[in-house]
């Protein structure tokens, strides 16, 4: 059997995954979606990992073009006939339905998630007015489509002064609004509207902002790579700022590092676990937080492309030798 790792262009996570087949003795080559779609129903005895495109798009509107133009790619590719030997690592359908929000929530109906407050608001404006009369005036407002922190915003709405701080990787020029890697802090409303704009027009979640629990004085989460039924990873992601995606120049640290108790290790491996399976995917990165005052676990958001981790990938590459071993164990189901 042969494996197909899949993307626009070549980057470190097709490289890896090559590097990984290599390693396992088993054939593993990268082709394009392009190609990928032209000849699917010709591919027999076949195993494809899909992986998202590479692109230095740092537009905003672009940008979520781009993640809407990938989800429909996927969708077309989830209709496409191929050879009942041909197997997909993770499903198209199901990468397409955790790059929609909304959906992914849907889907993990049950478990404790962040809270969704609304997916609704179309402006700034409405975004005040509905602060105004909620019993939580901190928020996230995060992009409906797409993963990775492009386009989150956190706001802090103080009801009797009628003021706001915003943490976000926005920037803007004019009306052009665009992504920066590092987390910006406004305060002027005439700038923050300009942003905020740009999202909730968008389509965009606003979700209760959750105290996330600290290590050294800073916030962490973490990022929980389950895969075929248990977790294989798990990266604590701290920063001194609510936003704490690596790619922003964030601290990577070790799990062993929080010296959790075992019942709340216990309760994050059987939360991410299970969010991964009614994902209705076979690997995932699970992005959780640990509530600061409660230390209950909540999830954050299910990432279907999640297993890239740096720290695994130079020390073993462990996932992706783990992942191209069930080509021998196929159908997963």
């Amino acid at each position: 059997m042969q494996a197909l790792v899949v993307s626009n262009k070549e980057s470190r996570r097709t490289t890896y995954f090559i590097k990984a087949g290599e390693c396992v003795g088993i054939d593993t080559r990268f082709v394009t979606y392009n190609e990928l779609l032209e000849h699917l129903s010709e591919y027999d005895n076949v195993l494809i990992k899909l992986e998202p495109p590479v692109h230095q798009e740092t537009g905003f509107i672009a940008y979520h073009a781009l993640c809407k133009e990938y989800i429909a790619q996927l969708e077309q590719l989830a209709r496409r006939e191929k050879s009942e030997n041909t197997h997909y690592l993770n499903e198209p359908q199901a990468i397409a339905h955790t790059l929609d929000k909304v959906k992914s929530k849907e889907l993990l109906e049950g478990l404790p998630t962040t809270l969704l407050l609304s997916s609704s608001i179309g402006d700034f404006e409405a975004l005040t007015d509905f602060l105004s009369g909620e019993k939580y005036s901190n928020v996230f407002v995060k992009p409906r489509f797409g993963s990775g922190a492009g386009g989150i915003m956190a706001f802090k709405y103080n009801k009797k002064r009628d003021d706001m701080v915003a943490y976000t990787t926005l920037s803007a020029k004019g009306s052009y609004v665009y992504n920066t890697k590092r987390i910006n802090r406004l305060v002027n409303l005439r700038e923050i509207a300009v942003l905020a704009n740009a999202v909730l027009q968008s389509g965009a979640l606003v979700e209760r902002w959750m105290l996330k629990d600290t290590l050294d004085a800073e916030n962490y989460d973490l990022r929980v790579v389950c895969q075929f039924g248990k977790v294989e990873h798990i990266v604590v992601r701290s920063s001194k700022s609510a936003i704490t995606n690596l790619h922003l120049n964030n601290k990577a640290r070790s799990f062993d590092d929080l010296k959790l108790p075992l019942p709340i290790i216990e309760r994050i491996n059987s939360l991410c676990v299970r969010a991964t399976q009614l994902s209705g995917l076979q690997y995932a990165g699970v992005d959780m937080l640990i509530e600061r005052d409660t230390q209950t676990p909540y999830i954050i958001e299910v990432n279907g492309q999640g297993d890239h981790i740096y720290q695994d990938m130079y020390n073993g590459n462990k996932i992706y030798k783990k992942q191209l071993s069930t080509i021998n164990h196929l159908p997963f189901r």
